[in-house]
């Protein structure tokens, strides 16, 4: 195996592991919301201290990956996530958990931010790098929720700790094995001059808004339906392990296709309408079967618009690096909102209420999109 092909392996692997770390919360929600007598918001706040400080954090990390390299802000990344992983194995309160899980998001971004961009130096196009990043996400989110489901049965602290271990060990990997070619590790200078000149391109702000209200309706569902499901810690794990291997091929091979034989902007309209009208039946159904198929499907279907969405915005000709960051600080803004309005939501309204928010969301996502459409032609701009 050449230098390329391994360095392109264990980044894979590595942001498998960093984000079998998001979904690893899933099932023992319910577990810790007991233990540790948080109410249904609170216990969101592990999700939304994690992507509020992993959105916050993106685009001081895209820039200074310019400064020093992708790889090395990668690393910083991943043993930043390691040590506060294993930190919140040790927390005492729901407090203190939302605090060391803010941290753990503040490696992330670093690890985020640089991710893609290793893994389109490491491959022969973005698109087959985009759809190869996404199927990571999706693995490891698929995983998480199971590891959470398996150990978590013992006790709650354990998947955080077991997580902290194996971000460790990609943490060393990468640091020995991760070679960029030389043609390639050329750093580009980026600040917040071309930053700024990034948030007056009107087609990157469209699609990044777009995506924002969009990953809204996707975290609700990733990060607020497992309070509404009746189940143990396992069981949870299972549905939400089976969603994310939906959720990869989704990302890896349903989107491919369509990148290859449809225009992207034609496309995005469709799967979008598709995951509204999922989000509708999430209102409508009570039965904990038919909820658990739902979240399922809405993996394919978040797989796919997932990688359309970074295709889409990929596409714009500017430094990738600022892209990243300024994209991903806008769409993990939703993701970040989401799970913590949810829970006040439930607590005011009923358990259902915070789907119909989120189909109003996605549905002003879609208009974004749409308008989109109809003014742009898909040519690199």
């Amino acid at each position: 195996m050449n230098n390329t092909r391994r360095s392109q392996k264990i980044t894979i692997f590595a942001t498998f592991l960093a984000f079998m770390g998001m979904g690893v919360v899933d099932p023992i929600l319910p577990d810790i919301a007991k233990n540790l007598g948080a109410n249904n918001w609170e216990v969101e706040l592990l999700f939304s201290t994690y992507i509020f400080m992993m959105a916050l954090i993106m685009i001081p990390a895209g820039i200074l990956a310019t400064r020093i390299g992708d790889k090395n802000v990668m690393t910083i990344g991943l043993l930043i996530v390691s040590f506060f992983a294993i930190a919140c194995s040790f927390s005492e309160n729901i407090t203190i958990l939302a605090f060391f899980r803010a941290g753990w998001g503040f490696g992330n971004a670093y690890f985020f931010a640089t991710a893609l961009i290793l893994l389109i130096l490491l491959s022969k196009n973005h698109y087959k790098a985009i759809s190869l990043f996404e199927g990571a996400i999706g693995f490891g989110m698929a995983s998480g929720p199971l590891l959470g489901g398996f150990i978590g049965q013992y006790s709650w602290r354990y998947p955080f700790l077991v997580t902290g271990i194996l971000t460790g060990i990609a943490f060393i990997l990468v640091v020995a094995f991760v070679k960029i070619p030389p043609e390639k590790n050329k750093k580009k200078s980026g600040g917040f001059k071309e930053l700024k000149d990034l948030f007056k391109n009107k087609k990157f702000l469209k699609i990044s808004f777009a995506a924002m209200f969009y990953y809204y309706g996707f975290f609700v569902i990733l990060a607020y339906s497992p309070l509404i499901l009746h189940f143990t810690p396992i069981q949870i794990g299972l549905v939400f392990f089976a969603w994310g291997l939906a959720l990869a091929i989704g990302s890896i091979i349903i989107s491919t296709y369509l990148e290859v034989h449809f225009s992207i902007k034609k496309v995005i309209p469709i799967t979008l309408i598709f995951f509204i009208i999922l989000l509708l039946f999430f209102y409508e159904i009570t039965s904990q079967f038919l909820l658990s198929i739902l979240i399922i499907c809405s993996g394919f279907l978040s797989g796919i618009n997932n990688s359309l969405f970074t295709s889409y915005v990929m596409d714009i000709k500017f430094e990738r690096n600022i892209i990243s960051g300024g994209y991903n600080l806008l769409r993990w803004s939703g993701a970040a909102i989401a799970p913590i309005t949810s829970g006040f939501i439930s607590e005011y309204f009923t358990l259902k209420t915070p789907f119909v928010i989120a189909v109003i969301l996605s549905l002003l996502s879609l208009t974004i999109i749409l308008l989109l459409s109809k003014k742009t032609i898909y040519t690199h701009n």
